[in-house]
């Protein structure tokens, strides 16, 4: 038996074999399995933890149903675009700042990522806002086992005209923190 004659067998013993499920199914849940099995080398402490809050937070019922959408996910950070316009971001490693930034534009967000602390090239600062106005557009940072990393919410819509979002993660030892400012929305700073 040659090769092709061995490719004709195969074939003819799978034809009335179907699948059920759709692809789009297949493929979330083999990018979810990967995403849990990526283990980062920077930290085995960093890694132990987000497991137990992964853990936890498969224990522990939710208090309300999942009414958004993920739009994206990574082990590094997190994306999701909530039903009511809001963009949550947790970031759990300070890794693919570009990714980062590229995800928030796409959902909507005018944003720059840096991790220096300054406004990159081409970016100016918005002047300063109200705390009742920040209040509005910033939710509070949290962070802890449950989430898995530093968790912020934002809401696109409360942005001053012509603003966006500058973010700049840091790290403190066991805690990232976000500072965030507002910058003039052009393209070359926010796109």
């Amino acid at each position: 038996m040659n090769d092709k004659e061995l490719i004709n067998a195969v074939r003819r013993s799978v034809d009335d074999v179907h699948m059920d499920v759709p692809a789009e199914q297949v493929v979330s849940r083999s990018h979810a399995i990967r995403s849990r099995r990526v283990i980062s080398g920077a930290t085995g402490a960093l890694a132990l933890a987000a497991g137990l809050a992964v853990a936890v937070t498969a224990l522990v019922p939710s208090s309300h149903p999942g009414s958004h959408q993920i739009t994206a996910g990574l082990p590094a950070w997190t994306v999701v675009k909530q039903s009511d316009g809001n963009i949550s971001i947790t970031i759990r490693q300070l890794r693919d700042p570009a990714g980062l930034q590229s995800t928030l534009r796409g959902d909507g967000l005018p944003a720059v990522v840096d991790l220096s602390g300054q406004p990159p090239a081409g970016c100016q600062n918005y002047p300063p806002i109200s705390r009742a106005l920040a209040s509005s557009i910033f939710q509070p940072q949290r962070s802890g086992a449950r989430t898995g990393g530093t968790v912020l919410i934002i809401d696109p819509s409360a942005l001053p005209s012509g603003a966006g979002v500058q973010l700049a993660p840091t790290v403190s030892p066991g805690h990232i923190h976000v500072n965030i400012d507002l910058v003039y929305a052009t393209p070359q700073c926010t796109g």
